[in-house]
């Protein structure tokens, strides 16, 4: 029987919720359903569940900074190229998963959303009349998928489990841990000129330190889908040398038949 891995899934829902409490309703019930594979089955997971209604790619986050003590207040702003756009869009969830076995939980996660939330015996309030063949597509992804959701989230929920003996995820490299030294990060940044250059270099060294950590995760089935990338660059390169090729030749050929027969008509 092989042995499970540790592998970081995503998934693709085309379900969209009426508004921010509908999708938090569904994003907890995953969340517990999580909870209840690991410890049924003892496994292990991190996840994290994004609530959001902002198209993606267009934004980034960051804490205000304010100066007051407290709890900093998260500051969504718009990428230049959109500003003065609007950028709303019908509320969903995106799912980053970390998990140990890999493969086999997110299939669980894949049947317990087909089942639940498109329609089958769990019940919801969507019009299934347009969901008709629309399933969980689920996908091998790496860390940079994170980074990608919490730009644009505007509620995340975290959940760590553990029911094994194994640690599989090391205290302070949870996915919550990543969120919160990428949102100090990314403030540091923000920030630079009265935070000081110092203290930003270490907050980026943190969130760099624990990235590094997924990076590794996924690196082997990185470097199989960038060779099997390059791979396909290769041949598709020499088909259209091969193609080009051919062209010139027979560009080359029509020319020498017109200058033949230019020759053969001349008076000279």
């Amino acid at each position: 029987m092989a042995k499970s891995k540790l592998g970081m899934s995503s998934f693709d829902i085309d379900i969209k919720f009426k508004d921010k409490d509908e999708a938090r309703r569904y994003a907890k019930r995953l969340v517990e359903k999580i909870r209840y594979i690991c410890k049924k089955k003892n496994w292990s997971a991190t996840a994290m569940v994004c609530i959001s209604n902002t198209e993606g790619n267009k934004t980034y986050i960051h804490y205000g900074h304010s100066g007051k003590v407290g709890r900093p207040k998260k500051v969504k702003e718009v990428l230049l190229p959109y500003r003065n756009k609007c950028l709303d869009i019908d509320w969903h969830i995106h799912i980053l998963l970390v998990s140990k076995p890999s493969y086999a939980f997110r299939e669980e996660i894949k049947k317990y959303i087909d089942k639940n939330w498109y329609g089958g015996k769990g019940g919801n309030n969507f019009d299934i009349t347009k969901l008709n063949d629309k399933k969980t597509y689920k996908k091998n992804t790496n860390i940079k998928k994170a980074e990608y959701f919490i730009n644009q989230a505007e509620e995340i929920l975290f959940c760590n489990y553990n029911s094994s003996d194994e640690i599989v995820i090391p205290k302070g490299y949870s996915l919550k841990d990543l969120y919160n030294a990428y949102m100090n990060s990314k403030t540091a940044l923000r920030y630079a000129r009265s935070i000081g250059n110092e203290k930003r270099l270490a907050l980026e060294d943190k969130y760099n330190d624990i990235e590094s950590f997924y990076w590794n995760i996924t690196k082997e089935k990185d470097k199989k889908m960038v060779d099997k990338f390059m791979k396909e660059a290769q041949v598709i390169k020499i088909q259209d040398n091969y193609d080009l090729r051919d062209k010139n030749n027979k560009v080359q050929e029509s020319y020498s038949i017109r200058r033949r027969r230019m020759e053969e008509n001349s008076i000279f």
